[in-house]
């Protein structure tokens, strides 16, 4: 027994010793090589990735070798402060002003082009380390040396900054952008070449002219220190933890000392600090199957990709860690933008979100790899179909050096399909989706719809905030965000004036939270369906959603929003948007804004005259503005072109062309009930970004509706219709209000569709409440409904969304006991 004791011993301190200096053994190790080798024998896209990797590296492997101080001295390297024998620093790149640190948000220009210089190089020594292990040709490792020799030297002669807030080292007041830009490639390049230094290789020196030993303390120092600074600086409880952790991984596993490596693993894996947050902490986050990482699009798919190819990583150098089974919902978080998408694939967008985002398919792969060592067959068995699936398909390919290296699996799999949903929601978002695809064509005739709002990390201050989908692309758009912290981000695309939403009393405002751009979530009131849930009806859907907005001391309102989607036909649809909002201080006004891609929004009413009011939005243009702290909302003093209309009661007629894309015109077209009170404005706000070309480029026209007094008993009321071709083609003929005892109750609207007329009663009320019409038969308890007629005046179908009961003349409609939604088609 003991001698078998001793012999487990002696394994266990062998597979420890081998981690420990064996290098490589961070991205691949070895016993790895061989079987790359046999991959890009036997696979044709292994091949073709390993020809490039080679073939790139021409250039730079010539340059290098016909002359290696010429091409070191191409490295953007301080020489001014070069000491006398010595290789010279890097630049320090810092701002601070007025005692505040500024990050490479506020870098100038050359800045930008030294730092994309320093990445440049740092890439080219790991796709040298890579070929050096590949090919065990020398040329490669000497030219990996020698730039991580002067990246060394270069880091060495520097400070590391004090600043515990997020303060790096050549970066002074920036660990994110450097742990990612430079911290990372340092040990991955060291990984690789150790073999070739401790063969005896030698870095070329630019201080000595000449070749010297290898700094091993130096760069061991560098490692060691940037560990320390991302465990010590930096902030917590948002992504900037999860993406400077590669940076504390690959610098710990760069140590030879396996107490020093063990002591910075832990930070990642159990240990959190005052300023970096574990592995243990983030999984928090992701306690239920299903859920996500709590912030914007990008970020919410980084936290789990990053993480997931660090779990990979460490699982494989240490397979009794069983990352992959203790924290499983991390990579199973990852397909969750894949249902977030309208049907011309682009995303919906809340905060800081993205509107392009492609399938990453290479972080399928590494979750795969993941289950796969830990024996974790419920990540196996939700990716290996994804990624066989899209193999066979040929939306994803194999390529790069993460592929050559680690995509061993020829994965087989049933065929699978994302099946969207009718409805979906992102509860850490405020969001709730409503979508209809067609069978034949969802991209031009599919419609989509969102209404969201809520505070997160790089979250905007929104309120409750609508997009609208039609022929192909997004049409009511929310504004994007372009580079942080300029002027148009922080005051306007961060702020409720680039939303469509309302804003109450000009001061709708955040206040506290992330950045100081905290808001309240709009919360759910009712939908039909349910995410998950079956639909009642083919052809309709809603939301009903409420918004606190209390931030500041100005608005003080409560807010209640009703987005309904009707499908008419194959081809045809629209959406009705029914926003209550009412203050509780006095002399109280709100506005209705509107964004929409295009060339003009035109307004048809001819007795609806609009007369310049530039200043109609500017009172808080020159309010203080603080970066990340004090902003100028609302942010409407942006818009331009400002025009005005005098009180107008009448119903309006508008619609937004958008004639310079490819294909035929589209129109979105606003049909709008009269109300009294209310004022009417044309502007054109600032570029939408990420909208398709050039509205990208050009001025977003939009309608600003101010209503005077209360807007909840008289809400804003809006059907939104998507068409293309030309302005015949719009099937909605009228849109008139539906009353009780002077209180709006819903919308009568007449179509026309393939020369048959429809009458559609459209019934949205707050929850619980009666709508009685003995003239038109229509008795509902409930929050909304549809009754439609055909051309002959008889009755189609009837839908309940969420109510108790439907009568329209003799027949009546109620749900089940079990359910508040019911649908009968009386026309088959």
């Amino acid at each position: 027994m003991k001698l078998l004791i001793a012999i487990l011993f002696f394994l266990v301190f062998c597979s420890n010793s081998m981690r420990a200096q064996q290098r490589p053994f961070i991205w691949v190790n070895q016993l790895d090589r061989e079987q790359v080798l046999e991959k890009i024998l036997r696979e044709a896209w292994a091949k073709s990735s390993y020809d490039n990797h080679i073939s790139n590296l021409k250039e730079a492997i010539a340059a290098h070798q016909n002359d290696a101080d010429k091409f070191l001295r191409s490295i953007p390297l301080d020489w001014d402060n070069q000491k006398p024998g010595e290789s010279p620093p890097f630049f320090y790149t810092t701002h601070i002003v007025d005692g505040k640190h500024l990050n490479l948000d506020n870098a100038t220009e050359e800045e930008y082009a030294n730092g994309k210089k320093y990445m440049a190089f740092l890439q080219t020594a790991i796709d040298c380390g890579v070929a050096y292990y590949l090919t065990e040709d020398e040329k490669y490792a000497q030219c990996a040396t020698d730039i991580l020799n002067a990246s060394i030297k270069g880091i060495i002669q520097l400070e590391p900054s004090e600043w515990r807030g997020r303060g790096g080292w050549i970066f002074p007041d920036d660990i994110l952008a450097e742990s990612r830009r430079i911290g990372q490639q340092l040990p991955v390049i060291y990984d690789f070449i150790a073999p070739f230094i401790q063969g005896g290789g030698k870095p070329y020196d630019l201080g000595k002219e000449s070749k010297i030993e290898f700094p091993l303390q130096e760069t061991q120092q560098v490692f060691r220190t940037y560990a320390d600074i991302v465990v010590n600086h930096g902030m917590i409880n948002s992504n900037h933890p999860v993406l400077e952790a590669s940076c504390l991984v690959y610098s710990a596993l760069g140590l030879e000392d396996m107490d020093e490596r063990n002591k910075y693993l832990k930070y990642y894996l159990t240990e959190s600090t005052e300023n970096q947050d574990a592995l243990s902490k983030v999984a928090e986050f992701y306690k239920e199957e299903g859920a996500v990482w709590p912030e914007t699009s990008q970020y919410l798919n980084a936290v789990a990709s990053y993480n997931t190819r660090l779990m990979y990583i460490l699982t494989k150098y240490d397979p009794s860690l069983h990352l992959g089974q203790q924290y499983s919902n991390i990579p199973l978080a990852l397909p969750i933008l894949d249902f977030l998408v309208y049907p011309n694939g682009e995303i919906i967008r809340w905060g800081d979100g993205k509107r392009h985002g492609k399938v990453s398919y290479t972080s399928f792969e590494e979750a795969y790899l993941l289950g796969k060592i830990d024996g974790v067959e419920k990540i196996t068995d939700k990716f290996g179909p994804l990624i066989s699936t899209a193999l066979d398909e040929g939306t994803y390919e194999r390529k790069g050096i993460f592929a050559l290296l680690w995509y061993h699996e020829n994965i087989r799999g049933d065929q699978v399909a994302i099946h969207l949903p009718r409805t979906d929601r992102l509860p850490h978002a405020g969001v709730f989706l409503q979508r209809n695809f067609t069978k034949s064509d969802n991209l031009k005739n599919g419609l989509m719809c969102f209404v969201g709002g809520a505070h997160m990390v790089h979250g905007h201050a929104e309120g409750m905030n609508i997009e609208l989908y039609g022929k192909g692309q997004v049409l009511g758009v929310d504004n994007g965000r372009g580079r942080y912290a300029q002027d148009i981000h922080e005051n306007y695309s961060r702020i409720y004036a680039a939303h469509n939403t309302v804003i109450v009393n000009g001061n709708s405002q955040s206040e506290q939270g992330w950045v100081n751009l905290g808001i309240n979530t709009v919360e759910l009131i009712s939908m039909e369906p349910m995410p998950g849930g079956n639909a009642v009806s083919p052809d309709y859907s809603f939301t009903q959603t409420s918004f606190v907005d209390d931030k500041g001391d100005s608005a003080e309102a409560v807010q209640e929003r009703t987005l309904v989607l009707v499908r008419t036909s194959k081809s045809t649809g629209y959406y009705v948007d029914v926003f209550r909002s009412k203050s509780e201080l006095h002399n109280e006004y709100h506005d209705y804004l509107y964004h929409n891609i295009g060339d003009r929004l035109t307004i048809q009413n001819e007795d609806l005259k609009l007369k310049a009011t530039p200043g109609r939005f500017m009172e808080n243009a020159d309010l203080p503005w603080v970066q990340n702290r004090q902003y100028r909302h609302p942010g409407w003093h942006f818009f331009e072109d400002v025009q005005t209309s005098s009180n107008y009661e009448k119903e309006v007629d508008a619609q937004f062309v958008i004639s310079k894309l490819e294909g035929k015109p589209i129109y979105m077209a606003l049909h709008i009930p009269g109300f009294k009170n209310r004022e009417y404005t044309k502007v054109m706000a600032p570029h939408t970004f990420e909208a398709p070309e050039p509205y990208d480029n050009l001025p977003t026209p939009t309608l600003v509706i101010r209503k005077k007094g209360e807007a909840w008993n008289e809400p804003f009321v809006v059907v939104y219709e998507p068409f293309e071709g030309t302005e015949a083609n719009r099937t909605i003929q009228a849109v008139e209000k539906l009353e009780q005892n002077g209180l709006y109750k819903g919308l009568k609207i007449v179509s026309k569709i393939n020369d048959q007329t429809r009458v559609q009663y459209v019934i949205t009320q707050s929850k619980n409440q009666t709508y009685s019409d003995n003239k038109l038969g229509i008795d509902f308890t409930g929050t909304f409904a549809i009754i439609t007629l055909n051309q002959q005046g008889q009755l189609q179908n009837m839908y309940i969304g969420e109510g108790e009961l439907l009568r329209f003349g003799k027949t009546i409609l109620k749900p089940s006991r079990q359910s508040k939604a019911a649908y009968e088609d009386y026309g088959k």
